[in-house]
């Protein structure tokens, strides 16, 4: 929905077939926008066929696009088994450690400057790689004075 509840049309997805076949009715046969889009697919809109001609004649391009955008990778192959490699080899580190491990690691890890704990996460996760939440016991807690506790509180 756009702005006063307007719904908002499905993006039409046309072919590379299809495009070739617009721009040939439109540029080779003359046909109009309206009537090359209904001879090639029913319900192709006037716009959708303008934009596609307006492309052609700009950039010479029959083809989609792939699908782009977004920032690449910041991590390669061998830095993301590094990463595991360094669980592996300690699963009590954490992950300010292996933060500061990456930064200061000029090595394997030349490109990178800062990466944050959420990047480490991911990493760790497409590896199936978890880390488990260490903690110390106190010594006392396993005394035999408190088995002794125990024991008699769980036989009265």
């Amino acid at each position: 929905m756009r702005g006063r509840g307007i719904p908002k049309a499905a993006r039409t997805v046309v072919s590379d077939e299809i495009r070739a076949t617009i721009i040939d009715h439109v540029i080779n046969d003359g046909l109009s926008l309206k009537e090359a889009g209904e001879r090639v697919q029913p319900n192709l809109r006037r716009s959708t066929v303008a934009s596609i001609i307006r492309i052609f004649q700009q950039t010479n391009r029959m083809q989609r696009l792939p699908p782009s955008g977004g920032r690449g990778k910041l991590l390669s192959n061998d830095q993301e088994l590094a990463i595991v490699e360094m669980v592996v080899a300690n699963n009590a580190i954490k992950l300010h450690e292996i933060q500061t491990r990456i930064v200061a690691d000029h090595e394997i890890f030349d490109n990178i400057d800062s990466i944050s704990l959420t990047t480490i996460t991911r990493t760790l996760s497409k590896h199936r790689v978890r880390m488990k939440q260490l903690y110390t016991v106190p010594f006392e807690r396993n005394s035999e004075r408190v088995k002794e506790l125990r024991r008699q509180y769980v036989q009265v």
